[in-house]
């Protein structure tokens, strides 16, 4: 679940800092807020290597240039938060919502901030405050995350609706379509189940350990012996150490109808 919200986090930011170097001229000398919309982008770019002194330092420029910058605010927030300055992470992603309250990627990012804390009901509310700019593209990727964060609590019902809304808006949402074939899954409707799943094969290249999890139990389920070893096979080739493959291993039969707020990225 945290891998999940913060690679959402990430994809708004880099989506957001490339749309501003496209359409300048490339020859033309960059501006301030040209030059520190690259320096955050870079500095995400470092993080993401693991490499956090060069990220800090990028980060630190972009503030110097143009300290009132949304993206400055998200992605300063961003990085504190992965390095565990928890206080201070919170702190500049409230200043990115006070620069601009409106802001659907601010909101989504600090909704997104919070359910990683645990602190789901404040999530939701800046999830739907992103959903009302009329500006904002990202809304599918917004129902997705409410819809993850909903998950934690466990609300099912409201975390379907959103993952609806998701695949709605934008039907390249994979891992909407995942959630939704897992929800189904544990409440016994199979074939739904199954037609999710198989969406959401189609649209990724590599399955993540949790799709491979579900594909292995719809299966056996549903009697396929031949599906339930292959997806099986798949587990422990690719992702031997995870928990999908450990809990697919304990648990060689459905016993019951659970609910489980674990998610295996």
């Amino acid at each position: 679940m945290i891998s999940v919200l913060k690679q959402a986090i990430i994809i708004i930011l880099i989506i957001t800092l490339t749309a501003c170097r496209i359409f300048s001229h490339p020859k033309a000398p960059l501006s301030s807020s040209e030059a520190s919309n690259v320096n955050v982008q870079l500095g995400l770019a470092y993080l993401q290597k693991g490499d956090v002194q060069r990220a800090h330092q990028r980060l630190l420029l972009a503030e110097q240039q143009t300290p009132s910058s949304l993206q400055v605010q998200g992605g300063m927030g961003y990085f504190l938060e992965s390095t565990g300055s928890m206080s201070s992470a919170n702190a500049y992603y409230q200043r990115a919502i006070a620069l601009n309250p409106k802001s659907g990627a601010a909101q989504n990012n600090y909704g997104t901030f919070l359910c990683r804390r645990g602190r789901y009901s404040e999530a939701d509310q800046h999830f739907l405050l992103a959903l009302q700019d009329p500006s904002y593209l990202n809304t599918a990727q917004v129902y997705e995350n409410a819809g993850l964060c909903a998950m934690q609590i466990p609300d099912t019902r409201k975390a379907i609706g959103y993952f609806t809304q998701s695949i709605t808006q934008d039907p390249n949402r994979a891992i909407s379509w995942l959630e939704l074939g897992r929800i189904n899954y544990q409440e016994r409707n199979y074939q739904q189940a199954q037609q999710y799943l198989d969406r959401y094969m189609q649209l990724v290249k590599e399955p993540t350990a949790n799709a491979l999890w579900l594909g292995a139990v719809l299966a056996r389920a549903l009697g396929n012996q031949a599906a339930t070893g292959s997806y099986t096979l798949m587990l422990q080739t690719r992702f031997p150490n995870s928990d999908a493959y450990k809990a697919l291993i304990k648990t060689p039969k459905i016993k019951s109808k659970q609910k489980s707020k674990q998610l295996y990225y």
